[in-house]
């Protein structure tokens, strides 16, 4: 007989074994909340110096444990996750170097009295909770450079020093400006602490940013078998560390709209800083272009004369940025000479997928000045260069400007409302978009520039086309892209090793949407229509804005992606047509060919519905008003039982008092008009095999998706009084 897997994870494991038995029993004996299991564990412990009843304590606790199922034990299995990566080498440094800053006298004894660090992080769990939670907060904040989806530096232009430490921040005026500038529904709270400096980094001043997310709601599966809706308002977090010595403000947080506003709110509230007159500088290093040449060009700078300028270290990533390779030379040296003839011509540094540092050394002298100067610039990944901590302005300018002769810098600059208005189809265009990689070709389409938009935070660098395709004079096929000696260009080679030209390197770059920030864009821009405001997302493809006031009445209106999809379209119906009890509602989307009704609301293609030139609002308020109205009879399920065609491929079934149900394909087209005429010709029972009759399915069953099957059974179709007949449930 095959043994029982146990379904004891292996952080509580760990916990039992290592642990003092008094504290293991009391983590593993947290109940923190009414779904958790009572494990009843023996209230006395055995006293620890006696070996042999700590040993038979430890196994009768994994005994209990054993009875009891994986989903049952993962909330304890994920508090004892936290208390071990705080008592680890650098999670005790964390947890330490808070308890240092927050502990009293006598709470400093107590937990020194512990007998080692995972006992010491486990007390700090069960006594201290706050105190733990902010020692992970910056125990995350040490690492989140790592974290490149979540994280962003910002650089603050201060026209005055300004002398700040934790104290100095007034933590509920800036809790009150957060939660007025992320329009937040609950309260903030902001907690400062003073970082101490390290090897690695100057002292600075973090801030735990604590805020509600959005409303969102799960499926619960009562005890009695029914379904219910939980509602709840996720817990976020922000993370932020401001380094004086370099003027730099580091964030770590899931939306980057959080990122910026939270970055902006500090500024002004703590540092004094005017926003509106010098926002802040967002800059993003790219170092793609050190994957065909270490080799830099010597740029014309105004007021400067560039005598040299040479990569003098270079660091790459093998897979995991635990793993790192690196080369350093001297300033006599050519790293590229260097590299091939040591690491051979196809090295790893031509193949890199990622490079984490870039040491470059540069002699100079200013205009009229014969003395020769020097700077060093070092770029550390995509978010961090040492000219930051440069006190020297015209050094920092010059370092910058080189930076971006070379391509290597891209500097955020916000796009003000109008130009983001001009561009609002293009960008509904991009957010329809299923894929998150964009070409160069695609935005030249649409009419979009990719550097405006990289510097907006839309878009990013990803990476160059290393196959295309070419249908031309000789040459039909793939043909492989390597690079070329013609600065700005790449080579073509054939799929049989024939030359097939150079071409402008341009033209093959990729990109990648920034998600989250182009939602927050499209959403933003559409957002004045609204009367009631606060976005839920209830699907990736789909986003409850609020309500606007149409007919007297406050209607819910919703965005929706890729409506062009059926399968998107049977998921978002589905969604929809549980929410009904929020009423006849309007559905934005960003494709223009679609179902009228989606659930129990119109669907309004936004591209169709823009307003003229010169007004504030995106959408002409007053077409709007006049497809709703107009859509709203249908919406309702219409006046007399009709299938309504979109296209060959897509169509509305309406029945008074039901909300519409989208139907797609031919197939379950072809079943519900047959349904609806036996209906209005007073037959409503259909044969079986009259309703599938050309449809190639063994059942009307087979023509529909389970989800959408259990959905609509005995609701839009169900068995008729005779077996092996179908009818319409009106």
């Amino acid at each position: 007989m095959a043994r029982k897997a146990s379904p004891i994870g292996p952080n509580i494991l760990a916990l039992i074994e290592d642990a003092r038995i008094d504290l293991a029993r009391a983590v593993l004996a947290i109940r923190e909340g009414e779904n958790e299991p009572e494990f009843n564990f023996p209230e006395d412990t055995p006293n620890p110096s006696d070996e042999e009843s700590v040993s038979e304590f430890r196994q009768e606790i994994i005994g209990i444990l054993s009875d009891f199922d994986l989903d049952e034990l993962r909330p304890a299995e994920q508090r004892c996750r936290r208390i071990r990566a705080l008592a680890d080498s650098k999670g005790i440094s964390s947890l330490t170097t808070i308890v240092d800053k927050q502990f009293t006298e006598e709470q400093a004894q107590e937990i020194e009295a512990q007998p080692d660090p995972l006992c010491r992080s486990i007390w700090a769990f069960l006594n201290t909770r706050q105190t733990f939670e902010d020692a992970e907060s910056f125990h995350f904040a040490r690492q989140f450079r790592d974290h490149g989806k979540m994280y962003d530096a910002f650089e603050v232009e201060l026209e005055k020093a300004i002398n700040l430490d934790a104290n100095a921040i007034d933590e509920t005026v800036l809790a009150s400006k957060i939660t007025e500038v992320l329009e937040l529904k609950t309260t903030c709270t902001v907690k400062a602490l003073d970082l101490p400096s390290t090897e690695a980094h100057p002292t600075s001043i973090m801030l735990i940013v604590r805020h509600g997310g959005p409303l969102s709601s799960v499926h619960d599966h009562r005890d009695d078998g029914r379904r219910g809706t939980i509602y709840f308002r996720p817990p976020n977090e922000a993370t932020l560390i401001y380094t004086p010595s370099k003027r730099q403000i580091e964030i770590c947080a899931d939306s980057p709209v959080v990122r910026q506003k939270v970055g902006d709110a500090f500024a002004e509230v703590s540092l004094e800083h005017d926003i509106s007159q010098k926002p802040l500088t967002w800059k993003r290093y790219n170092l793609s272009r050190f994957r065909t040449s270490l080799a830099l060009p010597i740029p014309k700078i105004e007021g400067v004369e560039i005598q040299v300028a040479r990569v003098l270290e270079v660091e790459i990533r093998l897979g995991h940025w635990s793993r790192k390779l690196a080369l350093k030379v001297a300033i006599d040296d050519d790293i590229q000479d260097v590299a091939t003839r040591y690491l051979g011509r196809g090295n790893i540094f031509r193949r890199a997928a990622s490079f984490s540092r870039i040491g470059i050394a540069v002699k100079y002298n200013r205009a009229g000045d014969a003395k020769e100067r020097s700077l060093n610039i070092t770029v550390s990944g995509a978010k961090s260069c040492n000219l930051q901590s440069n006190k020297d302005p015209d050094e920092r300018s010059l370092g910058f400007a080189l930076l971006h002769e070379w391509g290597i810098l891209s500097a955020f600059r916000q796009i003000d409302n109008g130009d983001l208005r001009a561009m609002f189809a293009q960008l509904v265009d991009l957010y329809d978009l299923e894929e998150d990689e964009v070409t160069v070709g695609y935005l030249r389409e649409i009419g979009l520039d990719p550097d405006r938009l990289i510097e907006g935070g839309l878009l990013e660098r990803r990476d160059r086309q290393d196959v295309v395709l070419i249908d031309e004079d000789d040459i039909n096929g793939e043909v492989e892209i390597k690079p070329s000696s013609t600065p700005g260009m790449v080579s073509a080679t054939g799929p049989f090793g024939e030359d097939a030209g150079e071409h402008p390197a341009a033209d093959l770059e990729r990109y990648q949407l920034n998600r989250e920030w182009l939602q927050e864009t499209v959403l933003k821009l559409i957002r004045p229509l609204l009367t009631n405001k606060g976005a839920q997302v209830l699907d990736q493809d789909l986003v409850l804005m609020g309500d606007i006031g149409m007919d007297g009445g406050s209607t819910p209106v919703y965005f929706a992606r890729r409506l062009g999809d059926p399968q998107i379209i049977n998921k978002l119906d589905q969604l929809l047509r549980a929410r009904n009890a929020s009423g006849i509602g309007i559905v934005l989307t960003s494709s223009t060919d679609t179902l009228t009704c989606l659930g129990p609301n119109v669907v309004i293609p936004v591209l169709t519905h823009l307003s003229d030139e010169g007004e504030d609002l995106v959408l002409s308020r007053d077409a709007l008003a006049q497809t709703f109205s107009s859509g709203r009879n249908i919406a309702t399920g219409g006046s007399s039982v009709a299938v309504l065609k979109s296209g060959t491929q897509s169509a509305s079934l309406c029945i008074p008092g039901k909300a519409p149900l989208a139907i797609l394909g031919a197939n379950q087209i072809r079943i519900f008009e047959k349904l609806v005429t036996a209906h209005l010709a007073g037959s409503p029972d259909v044969k079986t095999a009259d309703l599938i009759e050309d449809t190639g399915v063994k059942s009307p069953q087979q023509a529909f998706k389970k989800p959408m099957w259990e959905s609509i059974l005995d609701v839009y179709i169900a068995k008729g009084s005779t077996r092996g007949y179908w009818r319409l449930v009106v």
